[in-house]
């Protein structure tokens, strides 16, 4: 069977392991290629999931140990990990990504506990799933799309978990309250980004602030519509080339998405 004929369906999450994809990947790519990522090589994109996971399994073990700290931010964590020589940073990758599954797998242990990260509260599940998330959307900076990309990216999990992420975590530079940051209260704007089969993404803008969630698709006219890949990629700030994305919004709706997506 071939690679292309073993990718799952866009709607099955139970054949896909993002993170044996994303290591696959990993290792074929050069530590100085440049990444779709904010202008990253490899090698700073690895470093920033370095420190994530790192940071993690740090939150999780003092969580377990009683202790309560902030998370750190970005700036403060990840330069340590930058320095490092590639081949030692790689490996670095992997024994953080050891200690935070056995962290998780002891918080699983707690059913019920949540660990603050980034300003969310997390359970073990939503550790793992953020997990996910990050390797999915890591591996198209690195390599683009292709079959099995395509079809991770294309997890209706994903695209829950991006929206309760990007809500709660305001620090991130994806979040679209930083890109809304210059939005003016005034009358609600209601926007519908439609990516069939899946349930739409509607975005309510009320008041400066914008809610978004997953509805079924119902008697609204959406205003976007593209693949549920294209979709997820967009909600973090990411933009696939080769996907075309299709805009029926006009006035205050089509406005609201030009600047929440660069359009």
């Amino acid at each position: 069977m071939s690679r292309t004929e073993s990718v799952p369906r866009p709607d099955d999450d139970t054949r896909i392991d993002e993170v044996a994809e994303f290591v696959t990947t990993l290792l074929s790519t050069p530590a100085h290629r440049l990444t779709a990522c904010r202008g990253w090589t490899a090698h700073e994109l690895v470093a920033h999931l370095a420190a994530g996971a790192a940071e993690e399994a740090d939150l999780i073990e003092a969580h377990l140990a009683g202790v309560q700290r902030p998370t750190r931010a970005f700036e403060d964590r990840e330069p340590p990990f930058r320095a490092q020589a590639d081949a030692e940073l790689r490996d670095r990758l992997m024994e953080e990504s050891v200690r935070l599954a056995s962290a998780l797998g002891k918080l699983a242990d707690r059913a019920g506990e949540h660990v603050s990260f980034t300003g969310r509260a997390m359970s073990a599940a939503d550790f793992a799933m953020h997990s996910r998330s990050e390797c999915a959307l890591h591996r198209w900076d690195l390599t683009g799309r292709d079959d099995v990309g395509w079809a991770m990216l294309s997890q209706p999990s994903l695209t829950e978990h991006a929206l309760g992420v990007l809500t709660s975590m305001s620090t991130l530079p994806e979040a679209p309250s930083n890109r809304l940051a210059a939005a003016a209260a005034g009358p609600e704007i209601r926007a519908v980004i439609r990516s069939a089969p899946h349930d739409d993404v509607v975005l309510t803008l009320s008041g400066g602030a914008l809610a978004m969630s997953m509805q079924a698709a119902g008697d609204l006219a959406p205003d976007v519509e593209l693949e549920p890949a294209a979709r997820l990629l967009l909600l973090w700030g990411r933009r696939e080339p080769s996907a075309p994305i299709d805009l029926h919004a006009t006035g205050p709706a089509a406005r609201m998405l030009g600047t929440l997506f660069g359009w």
